[in-house]
């Protein structure tokens, strides 16, 4: 599961865990990322977890401005995005988590 909340913020594990219907939730492990991701290093993942076959879950509180920014699967590119178009091409789920 790939939980997406503005970078500003930290996820509440409480919500999440309730989100979810778990009774833990933490960080992946860095070769956890790269294996679900393919190689993708830490900090560089896009939040779109479709494509890494992971279930996507939002906070609403990342669609509170126009825009998002976002790494490109490389640390050293970024993508900005209306939050807007991004709610519809990833489809999270969204769930307040922070």
């Amino acid at each position: 599961v790939m939980l997406v909340y503005p970078a500003d913020q930290r996820f509440d594990s409480k919500k999440a865990r309730a989100a979810l219907g778990v009774a833990g939730v933490r960080f992946a492990s860095a070769e956890e990322v790269e294996s679900v991701t393919e190689g993708v290093e830490v900090g560089a993942v896009p939040p779109s977890g479709g494509l890494f076959g992971l279930e996507v879950i939002a906070d609403p509180a990342l669609f509170a401005t126009e825009r998002i920014v976002f790494n490109a699967g490389d640390r050293r590119f970024s993508v900005a995005m209306n939050s807007a178009d991004y709610r519809r091409l990833a489809r999270p789920r969204v769930v307040e988590i922070v």
